[in-house]
């Protein structure tokens, strides 16, 4: 099947899914939740008009469809939502579709993992704290991602290890967003096992475009697939280290030569290149886990 014919499919499925909760929400009678939908409703026919190709708006839809079910179907009141809807439009007015929907997937990790608003108790005033930040950052149009967190006195401060440079802290929280990635897009959850390394390159062998993005150049700043690629790259990379680190040991480490990689013994497994690889051509992540193993022994 050609890669045409697949993005058409991909297409079809995600527009049947789409509308059963378009539905859903609709039926609830929920004024403050059916407006939210719409807006997202709206924001995925203007995003796939602005491209052609079939994969791309696949992507696309799947993607903002994620964030608008998850941020719908969780704790959040009918307010909060309205707010995210007021960043998010002023985004793309200042911004642009893609930087509104780059920064959107990551005030909804910030909510689901900092926040952890689907908990028992959610910590809103952290919620809040987030909403007002990226209320008034959305107005400009550099816009820098702030993370926040509770001190040893339960005081909320800047993240400061998560903002100054990448770093363990800064692939732990990229590691989760894989985490949230899977359960977003409603696929098998992964628990940072190695079986789940096996499940990520099912999904990517199943449904990833290779052919469209094995040529891509990740400091291309033009190519729009770039930023796709690179963003992936940080995401399952860090969660294969943070696999690493769990089940056999390894660290962070960062050499001149090679930047930061997974350390096991003597051995430097460079899991960002790994990640690469397994969306350019062929997924080495549970692969890449036994070798690992061995290394071990």
């Amino acid at each position: 099947m050609s890669s045409t014919a697949e993005g058409e499919r991909s297409l079809r499925n995600i527009s049947g899914e789409y509308k059963e909760f378009f539905t859903r929400i609709m039926e609830s009678n929920d004024k403050q939740r059916v407006r939210f939908m719409l807006f997202f409703y709206d924001w995925i026919n203007d995003f796939t008009e602005e491209v052609l190709d079939e994969n791309e708006k696949a992507f696309i839809f799947r993607t903002v469809f994620a964030i608008a079910k998850r941020l719908l179907d969780s704790k959040l009141d009918g307010g909060r939502l309205v707010k995210i809807e007021e960043i998010v439009n002023s985004l793309r007015s200042l911004n642009g579709d893609k930087e509104a929907l780059f920064i959107a997937e990551y005030l909804k990790l910030q909510l689901f993992e900092d926040c952890r608003i689907d908990s028992e108790n959610p910590d809103w005033s952290l919620v809040d704290k987030y909403l007002n930040h990226w209320a008034e950052a959305s107005k400009g149009e550099e816009v820098a991602i702030t993370y926040y967190r509770r001190d040893d006195k339960g005081e909320i401060v800047v993240d400061k290890e998560r903002i100054t440079e990448a770093g363990p802290p800064f692939f732990k929280h990229c590691s989760a967003e894989c985490v949230e990635w899977f359960y977003s897009m409603e696929l098998k959850p992964i628990d940072y096992d190695q079986n789940s390394l096996m499940e990520l390159d099912r999904v990517i062998d199943t449904y990833w475009p290779k052919e469209r993005f094995r040529d891509v150049d990740i400091e291309d700043e033009e190519n729009p697939y770039s930023t796709i690629l690179l963003r992936l790259m940080l995401m399952t990379g860090s969660y294969l280290g943070e696999v690493l680190i769990r089940n056999l040991g390894g660290i962070w480490d960062r050499a001149e030569d090679s930047g930061w990689h997974i350390r096991l013994k003597e051995e430097r497994i460079n899991v960002f290149n790994i990640a690469k690889e397994s969306f350019q051509n062929s997924p080495k992540f549970y692969e890449t886990f036994r070798l690992a193993q061995e290394i071990k022994k």
